[in-house]
């Protein structure tokens, strides 16, 4: 660019000092106003940088918007299924109870049929074995210590004109913790009856399909009485 010296020296050839000196300074500030064309190839160049990077923005926040659509339909999906879940977990569980009502159903009708076929198979299996003339018989409930105590089946009768009173149990499977428990409260038992019946021989009987051999010896050697379906089980 020409000084503003030159330009004022050139000026004064056909101006005066003062016009000259006008002239060059406008001149010089005019000039400077003006973008020059490295200039202009520079903002050209911001501006083009600008342009993509807006450009590269906007795609970058379609492709967000885009996840965010994803996640929020996966995020349906799964509370839908979770809704789907809970409910087959209602059913299910609906179903247990349901199953859980006719296998209590069935147990208590299994329970009810092997205390029938109990109060009709030990006096048959008495009578054989012992002569035991029944007087009566079924479930009944005897107070002790204060304390009443149900029993599955009572037998009241004789033998060979004696006076016999069995306490029944009966079980499915008998255990020795079932055995150990009831001969407890048969011996309770025995001291109320005693003032009821006098000198009757009061004797817990078990009555089941099964029991292991160690339970079964159990009661034998405790002066109680076990009877399976096929009869008396002895003493070993």
């Amino acid at each position: 660019m020409v000084s503003l010296t030159e330009i004022r020296n050139r000026l004064q050839r056909s101006f005066t000092a003062d016009q000259a000196d006008l002239i060059a300074n406008l001149h010089v500030e005019m000039h400077d106003q003006l973008v020059t064309r490295h200039d202009f190839a520079e903002l050209r160049s911001v501006v083009e940088r600008l342009a993509k990077s807006q450009q590269q923005l906007a795609e970058s926040q379609q492709r967000t918007e885009h996840r965010v659509e994803e996640l929020a339909e996966s995020q349906r999906e799964l509370v839908e299924s979770q809704r789907e879940l809970a409910d087959a977990q209602r059913r299910t569980e609906h179903s247990i109870k349901d199953l859980a009502k006719q296998v209590g159903g069935l147990a208590a009708t299994a329970g009810g049929n092997l205390e029938a076929y109990a109060s009709e198979r030990i006096p048959e299996v008495l009578a054989e074995r012992f002569g035991f003339v029944m007087e009566s018989g079924g479930s009944e409930s005897i107070e002790a210590e204060g304390k009443a105590y149900e029993f599955d089946a009572i037998l009241r009768g004789t033998i060979n004109g004696r006076p016999v009173v069995v306490l029944c149990e009966v079980k499915t499977n008998i255990s020795e913790s079932e055995v150990r428990g009831f001969l407890r409260i048969a011996e309770r038992v025995r001291k109320a009856l005693a003032q009821e019946t006098g000198e009757a021989d009061v004797r817990p009987l078990f009555f089941g399909y099964r029991a292991a051999v160690v339970t079964q010896k159990m009661i034998t050697s405790s002066d109680a009485w076990l009877v399976f379906p096929r009869g008396l089980v002895t003493a070993a």
